[in-house]
Parts: structure tokens; C-alpha cells; sequence
């Protein structure tokens, strides 16, 4: 039977208290239980007879496996009713969903409908504004510091319907125009730079919403500092890497970058030991990363996890894990069974997992291992704060350790800086770099 820590205790009280709410408690800190519970109370005092749960693709496993951890009398209690899990990329597919009204509705990793103009977004609206009982769950329901996350996020914990529109009753049942205007300074592109009262906001967050971190609720071991293994880019990738850069442009293979997005891409590909051409050819290079991992993973004791930004790079992952006779799965977009993290828990035969950030980082548990090896850098500082907490979480008792191979004297030192700094690598950040690169090219 689970025993639930005081500030689940907690959590689990203020959503018997509110029919809407948002648990917006730190990854690791335990969200699930306490929504677990509380449904389980629901059905079996006959308020429920629905509950739908909408969450990341890879995490749907993840809740079948909570309920499987429940008593035998709250999973007699969620079996009298009809329950179903959903991820939110079929949820605004399908006419089941969408059509149905569910007493209980349940949006996991929240986050996910912070767009207000996303398909997926209205679906949770409308689906939510037909919920007796709405709750959300997240780490990170603002992205450096973007207040306007909130709006959408709020419009399905407290929903009113004005005109055919799902907008949040808490935040004044504005549009998202109107309310953004009102709480924000807007930058020439529309877009909020400054707010003009967060104290209110922070108001609306306390009421509506109850926020804790891992310091503040667990005794967990410590993150150690993060280990950079500094790889150096080889002569022939360096000649290729050059002329990206500086002229967009790869003569000898024929191929443009049309845009900064593409050109930043071909860089990374690049730093990673790659590139796919214009024409859908794909070219490898010598991978100093393969080696510093082979040299970090030799005798390697215990199991580890290691996250690729790549398909490409999963791959190559993989090869080398099957050379050195190390068991491993796989997570990633191309993966069918989304649960297949748990063998990396529980076999002991299964010594690493090879994860791409976006399958990976949220709503699963790889407390199994102590160490995380980032393969190569992923643009958002929130899937990165997102991946580094799957190891450290409830029950792990080991401290924590961080490697990151990075090749120098590529982007992906610039990428590293502003993943430090919380702040995703945009294409000011891109430019800011390019010019710095080009600058120190002309002085070689």
C-alpha cells in the first residue's frame, strides 16, 4: 500500500477542497498519487462514474503503472468506473474524447496546452468546461518566466464559456488578447516582455494552485555539479563545420542553408557526427563523442541513462552499447511500448537507456540510475531541467551525477552557457554566436 509523504498529505487535501486545482509541484516530488487518491475517494462515494487523463505520450504508461501500485480497494474503486487514459496528441482526434463528457478530467504535464491557439489546447478547454472536477499537473507550468503560460493552463482548472470560447473565470474571463494586453507590456511583435502586476498574478497562482519544490518537501542526495567531457572536432568535420558557419554553405557536398534554423541545425548535426544534405543524403563523420563515451562507460559499474537530441545519434548510441555488450532500451520517438522504461528499472540485466528529450524527460521515473550522460544539448532549458530530474526523484538514494560531451569550439558551448543561464537557445542567442565564431575565424 502507498504511504503518502506529508506534502502529498497536503496536496491531496486542497484537491478534496476545490473541484478545479492545479498541482504545480517540482518533477520528483510525487504528483500522481495524490490525483490517484483522490479519484479513487470520488468513484467509490459514487460522485464519479467517468475520469479521463490526458498526458504526454510516454507517460501514459507511467499512470497504468501508479494505479497498478494502489490498494486492492481504491483499484476496486477506479475499476466501477470507466477510466481512461489518453495522450495529447490523440485526445483533439478523436470524436470519443472530445464528444464525451467526463466527470473527471485530469491534464498531466500541463504545460503541454500552454499555446493558447493549439489544437490540442481547445480540445482540453472545451473538454474541461464540461468536467465536474478539473486538475492539471506540472513542474513547470511557466517557461522562463512567462506569465502568459498561465492563461490557457487556468481557462481548464476554471473554465467559463463566453460565446463558444473556453477562457479562465480566475483570471477574469478575458480572451487571451484582452488579458495579455491588460497584464502585459508587449514588445513591436506582440509578444509580452514585461508584466505590469505579478503580484496579482502570483494571487491567482496561490489560490488556485499549490506550488512545492523537492528542497522544500524531500531528503534527496544532492546534484552534483555538472561534468563537462570536452571532445575536440576532427580535422575533416572542421573544414565542413567552417564553411556552415561562415558562408551557410557546404560547396563540396552541394548543399545551402536557407535560414538560420536550418544552418543551426547543420551545426549541431555536425558537432554530433553527421549531416543530412538538401537531397536527403546523409553524411557521417568521425564522432569524437563515441569514443569519450566508450572511455567513460568502460567498467562502468551500475546502470546509466543517456539522453540524445538526434535519432542519428540514438542510433549510434545503440551500436556502441551492442559493441561493448551493454543492455539497453530504447525511448524515443519510434518506440511502440512507451512503458519500456520500467525494464530499465526493474531488470538487472538492462544497464542503460538511450532517451530523446522529448519521449524522455517527463513523467517517468529512472531513479535506477545515479548518472545522466547528455549525449549532446537539447535547445529548451525546460526538457533539460525536465530530463535531469528523472534520476532525481523519489527513491533515489544516491547523489546525482551530470556528464555533458561537448565539442569544442562548436555551438554547442553556446547552447551549454544558455541552458545554464535557464534560457532556451534562441535564434538571438544563434546569431549572437555565428558572430562570435566569425570573428575569431578572421583572427586565426
Amino acid at each position: 500500500m502507498i504511504e503518502l509523504y506529508d506534502h502529498q498529505r497536503t496536496a491531496l487535501n486542497l484537491l478534496r477542497l476545490n473541484d478545479g486545482f492545479a498541482l504545480f509541484m517540482e518533477q520528483g516530488t510525487g504528483k500522481t498519487f495524490p490525483v490517484l487518491f483522490r479519484m479513487a475517494e470520488l468513484a467509490g462515494q459514487g460522485r464519479i462514474e467517468s475520469a479521463l487523463i490526458v498526458a504526454p505520450k510516454a507517460v501514459c504508461e507511467s499512470w497504468r503503472d501508479k494505479i497498478r501500485l494502489l490498494s486492492d480497494a481504491q483499484r476496486e474503486q477506479l475499476a466501477c468506473i470507466e477510466l481512461r487514459i489518453v495522450s495529447y496528441d490523440m485526445v483533439w482526434r478523436r470524436k470519443e474524447y472530445l464528444d464525451a463528457v467526463w466527470d473527471m478530467v485530469v491534464l498531466d504535464e500541463s504545460h503541454y496546452v500552454k499555446s493558447p491557439s493549439a489544437k490540442r489546447t481547445k480540445a482540453c478547454q472545451k473538454i474541461c468546461s464540461m468536467a465536474y472536477y478539473r486538475y492539471i499537473l506540472t513542474g513547470t507550468p511557466t517557461s522562463n518566466g512567462q506569465l502568459c503560460n498561465l492563461w490557457s493552463q487556468f481557462s481548464c482548472v476554471d473554465p467559463t464559456v463566453v460565446r463558444g470560447h473556453v477562457y479562465p473565470k480566475c483570471l477574469g474571463g478575458d480572451s487571451y488578447y484582452k488579458w495579455i494586453e491588460r497584464v502585459a507590456y508587449m514588445d513591436p511583435w506582440h509578444k509580452p516582455y514585461k508584466y505590469k502586476d505579478v503580484a496579482a498574478l502570483q494571487d491567482v497562482m496561490g489560490d488556485w494552485s499549490y506550488r512545492i519544490t523537492k528542497d522544500e518537501c524531500l531528503d534527496l542526495p544532492e546534484r552534483l555539479p555538472d561534468v563537462i567531457l570536452h571532445c575536440d572536432l576532427p580535422s575533416r568535420t572542421k573544414k565542413a563545420y567552417r564553411e556552415m558557419a561562415r558562408h551557410s554553405a557546404i560547396v563540396e557536398l552541394d548543399t545551402l542553408a536557407g535560414n538560420s534554423l536550418t544552418r543551426s541545425l547543420r551545426l549541431r548535426q555536425l558537432a554530433s557526427g553527421f549531416l543530412d544534405t538538401e537531397n536527403g543524403e546523409r553524411v557521417e563523420y568521425p564522432n569524437p563523442k563515441l569514443v569519450a563515451l566508450r572511455g567513460l562507460l568502460t567498467d562502468w559499474e551500475g546502470k546509466v541513462v543517456v539522453f540524445c537530441d538526434f535519432r542519428h545519434s540514438i542510433d549510434a548510441v545503440s551500436g556502441l552499447f551492442d559493441e561493448m555488450g551493454m543492455g539497453h532500451v530504447i525511448l524515443d520517438g519510434r518506440q511502440q511500448d512507451k512503458g519500456v522504461w520500467r525494464r530499465f528499472q526493474e531488470d538487472p540485466e538492462v544497464r542503460a537507456i538511450i532517451c530523446q528529450y522529448q519521449s524522455g524527460s517527463a513523467g517517468i521515473d529512472l531513479y535506477a540510475a545515479d548518472t545522466i550522460v547528455f549525449f549532446e544539448p537539447s535547445l529548451s532549458s525546460n526538457l533539460t531541467e525536465q530530463a535531469r530530474d528523472r534520476i532525481h526523484r523519489i527513491g533515489q538514494r544516491h547523489a546525482c551525477s551530470y556528464y555533458w560531451l561537448l565539442v569544442g569550439g562548436t555551438i554547442e558551448h553556446a547552447i551549454y552557457k544558455a541552458l545554464l543561464g535557464y534560457a532556451d537557445f534562441s535564434d538571438a542567442l544563434f546569431t549572437r554566436y555565428i558572430e562570435t565564431y566569425c570573428r575569431r575565424e578572421r583572427l586565426l
